[in-house]
């Protein structure tokens, strides 16, 4: 069962307060203290992922989503089982160690914080005249939202992975440094919406496209449990240098638990919610991105070698919207210069040559074309942006 979000808000503000306290003296670069302060550490880290937890699913029933919510609140409490069981452990041992270094413990001196309450939001109309600009924003959003889609199905998150997997695949696939870059490209898309569509008239008229911001917050709160994990399992499994430190900490913390829960709950969670929004982006990008489809004629003597490939590329990935290129009937996204590159390398001099996508970047992918793809002299004032 999660706990309340008040004694979970407390030991969160207690052991931040506690470490910065201890990391203030140097505690971590003490023999004495170097495996107490990793407790503390340690603490802070994994109250804070169930912190996060608990608010996802107090949070829940507010999002609109196209999931099905029993199966996410029955894995949440498998996690928040592990993470109450590692807490409790290094609750003890944290109380024991200080104990036998004669250190005081005052319940008193942290006040306690009550959860902040719902916030009741008017709605948002002093800019109901800017309906355009909102539909620009929207079209961004949906690029946006299909490039982490894209990104996420590269992460094989499709299947729950064992115990003896879980390790070569967070090495491989849920490093870190990964996991906060998938944090961070949802955390745009959360802050664009919620910056220019939220409230707004285009919402109110089209609230369909809330599910899309249900999804994205779904995903963005377990990202950042999944990051939390993470980095508590990496942390103690390469970067703590004292030995007696990691030992403690392994003693009392199960890995295996620590993975699952970041890799097979938080991961692959926030990789289902994303899919799952892969339709709802689709039609948002049709609806507020001018598609257009195209036949391209091919230069006289030029072939596609990586260079003009690159400048396909380029065009598309100004846009930030998908366009679907084919060259005698073999397609690829035209986002991808090593997928070109391939489908180039198959058809150099391609008879047949489509383009569907949005409008603006197949206009300018007609004026390259019909520009000899910067192999034949200077490319029209349009397309100066190339090669920048």
């Amino acid at each position: 069962m999660l706990a309340d979000a008040a004694s979970i808000a407390k030991l969160v503000e207690s052991s931040h307060a506690f470490e910065t306290f201890l990391d203030d003296h140097g505690a971590r670069q003490n023999r004495a203290f170097a495996t107490f302060g990793e407790l503390v550490a340690s603490v802070r880290g994994l109250s804070l992922v169930r912190s996060i937890a608990l608010h996802l699913r107090s949070r829940l029933p507010r999002y609109l989503t196209i999931m099905i919510e029993q199966e996410l609140l029955e894995d949440l409490e498998k996690v928040d089982s592990v993470l109450e069981e590692s807490l409790s452990a290094l609750l003890g041992r944290i109380l024991a160690d200080g104990r036998a270094m004669g250190l005081p413990w005052d319940e008193r001196a942290i006040p306690p914080r009550d959860a902040p309450a719902p916030r009741q939001l008017l709605p948002r109309d002093v800019d109901a005249d800017e309906a355009a600009d909102e539909r620009q924003f929207m079209a961004q959003i949906g690029g946006r939202y299909l490039a982490v889609l894209d990104a996420s199905r590269n992460l094989d998150l499709h299947q729950v992975r064992s115990a003896r997997e879980l390790g070569p695949y967070a090495s491989k696939h849920a490093t870190e440094e990964r996991c906060r870059w998938y944090e961070s490209s949802v955390h745009s898309i959360q802050s664009m919406y919620d910056t220019y569509i939220q409230g707004t008239a285009l919402e109110r008229e089209q609230p369909w496209i809330a599910y899309l911001r249900g999804h994205v917050s779904v995903a963005l709160h377990l990202l950042e449990m999944a990051t939390g994990l993470v980095h508590f399992y990496e942390r103690h499994e390469n970067d703590v240098r004292h030995a007696p430190a990691r030992q403690a900490v392994a003693s009392l913390v199960s890995k295996v638990g620590i993975l699952d829960s970041a890799i097979n709950v938080c991961l692959r969670r926030a990789y289902l919610y994303v899919e799952a929004g892969a339709e709802i982006a689709d039609r948002l990008v049709s609806t507020f991105v001018p598609q257009d489809r195209m036949r391209l004629e091919m230069p006289e003597g030029v072939t596609l070698h990586a260079r003009p490939l690159a400048l396909i590329v380029q065009i598309v990935k100004r846009y930030g919207m998908p366009v679907e290129i084919s060259f005698d009937g073999e397609s690829c996204q035209a986002n991808s210069l090593m997928a070109l590159i391939m489908l180039g390398g198959s058809h150099p001099m391609p008879k047949r040559i489509e383009a569907r996508g949005d409008a603006r970047a197949l206009a300018d992918l007609q004026l390259l074309f019909s520009s000899g793809l910067g192999e034949q002299g200077s490319l029209p004032e349009r397309l100066s942006y190339l090669g920048r």
